[in-house]
């Protein structure tokens, strides 16, 4: 339901608040909340046990149709029966004497989820205890045979006690297990089976659940094919295998009960001793092991030495005395030499007795230069020098050259590592949202105005199938929502309006199209531009990551935006890199 009263144009006939308190007048009606095509909420006041209430009523169009009041008296019954925390209470229901179908309910003080999101990233922790607490409520709902078929963050309301509140069960139904007449619910958050008019039961609602806790991890609803949590969300992959089951086209091998989706998303909350779930991003986990091995450099080795050298020097002088050592001469050191030297016996000199020579007396060999004398090395002493010698500091390792950045990376960190761009791609989103002819939102509202009444009036004199088939365009219409293709049972009358609205709608979105082609082509060229002059300043890393932003700016399909850009940085394949700046970011 669109949450704008200001609009001056409601798509049907809504009451104001002093008309509301005439219809009511148990009620103080203080201000209208809400309204969109299937009806209007307004904030009260119950008089009688001063409590504020949310009171929703319908048009008139649905009151006159008995079997229509009846179903929504025999389901507003059985959901005024649920009393669970999780769940917006129901107080009262009836019908005004204006004709409005009414239902009376809990007033929940806060955001919706849908809100939540897209202000920003929700931590896992509490998105699991988000999720659980919706698995709560349908259980509870389940158990009492009720299907909401209407799971979206957009009807779940988060009170300011950070209380999952579980709102709008206006397409509620009782769990029959029989086929699906209307394509009911969002298409995003719809079961298969509901889009195949199949049988449906608990488990629809367990699939758009899952979509849910999707969209609370990643930011976005998931597309076909599915891309994995992971590449979104620092999280462990277990939660894609979760999500996956919640999630499967064969509700035979979904979760089949909502208390059982609950215990799995516990477990990932709290995971046995020992099990790592990985919870920070793989570049963070790399950085951490490779601190926590220890690589000996040449540094480390010389200090090893010194530090051994010097233990040496210590134990030396508390065993030999330095004094003593260096008092011994250097026969007595040779001597001592000698006898620790083992005893080398040489064969004994046969002697003959011959005429002996006449004995020439040689001079005995000149005694050496008190210079020339050199002591022996003393063990201890050598020792001491070598300990003491100035040990030579260790060439320095020279430092490795830094790795070439690699641009993609720099993009996902670009308001770190080129304020410039990031400054830039800011001014191309402000740019793009005041362009009027891009914005479409104003005329598609403008042309549903117009839609949702010609529907309501086509109401009457339709029989039973054909109402719900208009009904629930209106429905798909008044929340913005895709419409469901045509199906044998539309009237003619729903056909023709069909054609008028997606013709127009179409001539819309064409207009928007060539207007945003344009608008990107020219911020790309800016940006290509600016690459151009850092290659030429000489600039080689911030022309290639001024390409890679223009690269990644074309590939949108969005209005650009520092998180849309990282997306799409995200897909950028290695050709789309230049491999100089110069080859591709020459000035023009």
């Amino acid at each position: 339901m669109a949450e704008d009263p200001s609009n001056p144009h409601p798509p049907f006939d809504v009451p104001t608040v002093e008309e509301m308190a005439t219809l009511l007048p148990q009620y103080a009606f203080e201000k209208l909340a809400a309204f969109g095509g299937m009806g209007a909420v307004y904030k009260a006041k119950q008089r009688s046990l001063d409590r504020p209430v949310a009171i929703k009523i319908l048009p008139p169009e649905f009151g006159v149709e008995p079997e229509f009041a009846e179903r929504f008296k025999s389901e507003a019954r059985a959901m005024a029966k649920m009393n669970q925390t999780n769940i917006v209470a129901v107080y009262d229901f009836g019908l005004t004497s204006g004709g409005h179908l009414y239902l009376v309910m809990e007033w929940v003080e806060g955001p919706t989820l849908h809100e939540i999101i897209h202000k920003g990233s929700i931590p896992t922790q509490r998105a699991g205890d988000l999720c659980m607490q919706l698995c709560d409520a349908l259980t509870y709902a389940h158990n009492h045979k009720i299907l909401h078929r209407d799971i979206k963050p957009g009807n779940i309301m988060v009170n300011q006690d950070g209380q999952v509140k579980v709102a709008d069960f206006g397409l509620a139904r009782q769990m029959t297990g029989e086929a699906e007449e209307n394509p009911y619910g969002t298409p995003d958050y719809a079961a298969p089976e509901i889009l195949g008019r199949g049988s449906v039961d608990q488990r629809v609602d367990i699939f758009a659940a899952g979509i849910v806790l999707y969209e609370m991890l990643t930011g976005r609803v998931p597309k076909t094919p599915r891309r994995s949590v992971t590449e979104y969300a620092p999280v462990s992959k277990r939660w894609d295998e979760v999500i996956d089951r919640a999630i499967h086209p064969d509700p035979e091998k979904r979760f089949q009960n909502a208390e059982e989706f609950r215990v799995r998303i516990l477990a990932l909350l709290q995971p046995a001793p020992g099990v790592v779930e990985a919870p920070v991003p793989a570049a963070i986990a790399v950085e951490d092991v490779e601190k926590s091995k220890f690589r000996p450099k040449p540094l480390h080795f010389v200090l090893g030495i010194t530090t051994l050298l010097v233990a040496g020097i210590v134990i030396a002088g508390m065993i030999s005395p330095k004094s003593k050592t260096r008092e011994k001469p250097a026969k007595e050191q040779a001597k001592m030499r000698s006898e620790d030297r083992p005893e080398v016996k040489k064969p004994p000199v046969k002697i003959e007795r011959t005429k002996a020579p006449p004995i020439v007396e040689q001079s005995p060999p000149p005694e050496p230069r008190p210079e020339e004398k050199k002591p022996a090395p003393e063990p201890a002493a050598s020792v001491m020098a070598a300990a003491t010698a100035p040990v030579k500091p260790a060439e320095p390792t020279p430092a490795p050259e830094p790795a070439p950045e690699n641009p993609r990376d720099a993009v996902l960190k670009l308001e770190e590592r080129d304020p410039e761009l990031a400054q830039l791609v800011k001014a191309f989103s402000h740019e793009w949202a005041m362009n009027d002819a891009i914005d479409t939102e104003p005329e598609i509202a403008e042309l549903a105005e117009k839609y949702i009444p010609a529907l309501q009036r086509a109401l009457p004199g339709l029989t039973m199938e054909q109402r719900d088939e208009v009904l629930s365009e209106i429905s798909h219409i008044a929340n913005h929502e895709s419409p469901t293709a045509p199906t044998p049972a539309w009237p003619p009358v729903l056909h023709s309006l069909r054609r008028t609205y997606d013709s127009q709608l179409d001539a819309i979105l064409a207009a928007a199209r060539e207007a945003s082609k344009r608008m990107r082509e020219a911020q790309c060229e800016l940006v290509r531009a600016r690459a151009a002059a850092r290659a030429a300043a000489g600039s080689a890393d911030a022309a290639k990551r001024a390409e890679v932003v223009a690269e990644a700016l074309r590939q949108l399909d969005s209005a650009p935006s520092l998180k849309a850009l990282k997306d799409a940085v995200r897909d950028v394949t290695a050709s789309a890199i230049p491999a100089s700046a110069s080859a591709t970011a020459q000035p023009r």
